[in-house]
């Protein structure tokens, strides 16, 4: 049996290197707090050394750049130390595969990044406008359907697009996924701006290559770019990728700065012509092959630490047996099982960071990997060793049943700490949480996820969730309120089973559709009915149901509106104050995003013409259910957005009604002077050059979709607006970023 790693796999070139890179971002800090370099150009610099701003002043959340979620136990005990002296005590696990500690001064980031750098874990390009961490499923290797572990291949990719010249200069950054297999759970290829899924075509390894797909607050699904890509020449293909989005993507409207408007924009055909002109172009260099091309033997080893395990273990309890059938995956090697260890929120304290790291060196050496939805996979347990584990897990308070289920909720920070948060999902997954956990129990709603983001960004990527949840405001009898925004049906790869597996589905189709708003502290109880319904009428069995997304699609999304819009209503806040508050606060709800906006009168107008959009909102939706042409959903989907803008200019005084005038007023007082976020802000300008008629296919669900955003953001800022006049805070000194683009 081979000896396992001692090494951490790194991809961050030698410590010596490493260190030196960091030594030059500390004298950077000293040059900027001197006033030597303008505030522009250290913000993009700290954001490539993964530092990103806070909502609270003074500190940052640092990110650190994890290849695959690849974790060992001196890394473990290094990011215990960083959480315990340098940030809040947590460390906040992604859905990329990276760990975040927040609350960091700005002064102690060269020492973290040192301490870091030890133990071969990097922070560079962690944020930026460059290639963020390279993920892959945290199964793969261990799962019986794969040609092949690509394990190896992710790492030589991250470590040969860190610090590539042709990634230094792109408009937004870039996300890269692999797979072994097209298994949706496991493949997340369709959501990313790259996506490689293993092939083997007479007998060569290779990869099957999506191009284009993305997330945010309009998704994008990838696009086939080509069916089998040898694996020596997948770095060239990436390189040329990346050189084409340098030289032709978006560079002034950030919004639209992303790989998957480049490719939509040129067409697929065209932007799969160019990218091979650019790799004809690019200068032989055998290194770059060579990532590939020996990878699996160089340089990366997986081993278990204990021999295969004899016998099956035998439950003693009910909470052991529901731990082993929930929690614990066999292994294709025989006598070996993968454990998904659920962590609440993603949040890890220092103790139990230490404690995992003893874990793994008694019972698997280092094979654990940061799983995709805020989780831990414990890999290469010996299957007699289970029941051990799960008692070391249980002094940590890690041994919770049901990883991956209904109540193991996702979440981003939302307003906790980010700046463009609208609501705190945090807080509404704690008020959930009884709910959850008694409904869980129901062995056909056991597996059903709930992802839930504080604002369009969709950080918990609650487009792909059975049921997800995005943080929005409402003004209520004249109170802001946080609400969540409904998703339903949405699939956990982004697409369509005939999709995976090579069909022809139309595009979009895995992403679920936005239905209503439901006040914050009322989630539990819309959701709650909801799966009751699913328990009634739901098709299969209990032990394989029908899948929550078919069955929505199948009883109709117009049913469930009239079903769940009772839970919409909200009683005056002299009635029930806590309504207008977030969860569990006594706070007043404020929105602060970004640049505070510049307080104004608001008048009862604005609140009118907000209604009206709502309400055609609403019928654009039931158009696009019923299955309505193009053109009559863009027809309500446009009015929408014009009565926002209208609402916002006589917010302001300005009352117009010609829709050239409105557009013009617009662009002049929001628009131009920067006072709405560019990315939403062009929602609107741009439909008011496109005729209703012109509206067809998916274009007709991004619009809709587009609406929802625009007239979302007309309520958040008529929140601001209100919210700073009862305050009379001055604005958020914060610089502004386009909510268009996940961070």
């Amino acid at each position: 049996m081979t000896t396992p790693r001692s090494e951490p796999t790194s991809i961050n070139g030698s410590r010596e290197q490493a260190a030196g890179d960091i030594d030059a971002f500390a004298s950077d800090l000293e040059r900027f707090r001197a006033g030597k370099v303008p505030d522009a150009v250290f913000l993009e610099n700290r954001l490539r050394y993964g530092v990103y701003g806070q909502r609270q002043d003074g500190v940052h959340m640092v990110r650190t750049k994890i290849p695959l979620g690849l974790l060992g136990a001196a890394q473990l005990e290094a990011f215990a130390d960083i959480a315990e002296h340098f940030g809040s005590g947590v460390a906040h696990l992604t859905t990329r595969q990276d760990i975040q500690v927040h609350f960091v001064p700005l002064e102690g980031t060269p020492a973290l990044m040192h301490l870091l750098n030890e133990q071969g874990v990097t922070s560079r390009e962690a944020c930026g406008n460059v290639v963020r961490n390279v993920t892959a499923s945290p199964f793969v290797g261990v799962t019986p359907d794969e040609p092949f572990d690509v394990t190896p291949y992710g790492i030589e990719l991250a470590r040969f697009l860190l610090r590539h010249p042709d990634t230094q200069n792109m408009g937004r950054k870039v996300k890269i996924t692999l797979a072994g297999s097209d298994d949706p759970n496991h493949n997340l290829s369709a959501l990313h701006d790259v996506g490689l899924t293993a092939r083997i075509r007479a007998g060569e390894r290779g990869f099957r290559v999506l191009v284009g797909g993305g997330l945010g607050p309009v998704p994008h699904e990838a696009q086939l770019y080509a069916e089998f890509v040898p694996a020596a020449d997948v770095p060239s293909l990436c390189q040329a990728i990346l050189r084409v989005f340098s030289e032709r993507g978006e560079k002034q409207n950030r919004a639209r700065a992303r790989l998957k408007f480049l490719v939509a924009k040129m067409g697929l055909a065209s932007f799969r012509e160019e990218v091979q002109r650019v790799l004809a172009l690019l200068p032989d260099d055998p290194a770059r092959k060579a990532h590939f091309s020996d990878a699996a033997q160089r340089d990366y080893d997986e081993q278990p630490l204990h021999a295969p395990g004899a016998t099956a273990p035998i439950a003693t309890s009910e909470r052991e047996a529901l731990w082993l059938r929930t929690n614990t995956v066999p292994q294709r090697q025989p006598g070996y099982a993968a454990v998904a260890i659920r962590v609440p929120r993603g949040d890890l304290s220092p103790g139990q960071l230490r404690g995992l790291a003893a874990l793994l060196r008694r019972h698997t050496g280092d094979t654990l990997r940061i799983g995709l939805e805020q989780s831990l996979v414990l890999r290469w347990v010996p299957s007699d060793r289970l029941l051990s584990v799960r008692r070391d897990l249980a002094e940590l308070e890690l041994a919770q049943e049901r990883a991956a289920s209904l109540g193991d909720t996702l979440t981003c920070p939302g307003a906790d700490s980010c700046k463009l948060g609208i609501t705190r999902p945090r807080s509404v997954a704690r008020a959930m949480q009884q709910t959850l956990d008694r409904l869980a129990q129901h062995r056909r709603l056991e597996k059903l996820r709930i992802h839930v983001s504080g604002c369009p960004n969709a950080c918990a990527q609650h487009h792909i969730a059975d049921i997800g949840l995005q943080g929005a405001a409402r003004t209520v009898h004249g109170v802001s309120s946080p609400h969540y925004i409904l998703f339903l049906g949405g699939m956990r790869g982004g697409v369509s089973k005939a999709q995976a597996n090579g069909g022809q589905a139309p595009l979009g189709q895995g992403f679920g559709q936005a239905l209503l708003k439901v006040p914050a502290h009322r989630t539990h109880e819309a959701i709650e009915h909801l799966l009751e319904l699913y328990k009634q009428e739901g098709l299969g069995s209990d032990e394989d149901p029908e899948p929550f997304g078919a069955f929505v699609r199948r009883i109709g999304t117009a049913r469930i509106r009239r079903l769940l819009r009772v839970f919409g209503d909200l009683p005056r806040p002299s009635e029930a104050p806590s309504a207008y508050r977030e969860p569990g606060s006594e706070e007043t709800f404020v929105v602060v995003r970004g640049v505070g906006e510049c307080a104004g009168t608001v008048v009862e107008a604005a609140d009118l013409l907000l209604k009206d959009a709502d309400r055609e909102l609403e019928l654009a939706g039931e158009r696009l259910d019923q299955g309505g042409a193009g053109s009559t959903v863009a027809a309500p989907a446009k009015a929408a957005m014009l009565l926002a803008a209208r609402s916002l200019l006589s917010a302001e005084g300005v009352q117009r009604d010609d829709p050239t005038q409105v557009e013009h007023e617009f662009r002049r007082r929001f628009y131009d002077t920067g006072r709405i976020f560019e990315g939403i802000g062009y929602y609107f300008l741009e439909s008011c050059a496109e005729a209703a008629g012109a509206v067809a296919g998916d274009r007709t669900r991004r619009l809709l979709v587009e609406a929802s955003l625009f007239v979302d953001e007309a309520h958040s800022m008529l929140a601001r607006l209100r919210g700073m006049s009862a305050s009379a805070a001055p604005p958020a000194q914060a610089a502004q970023t386009a909510p268009s683009v996940a961070l």
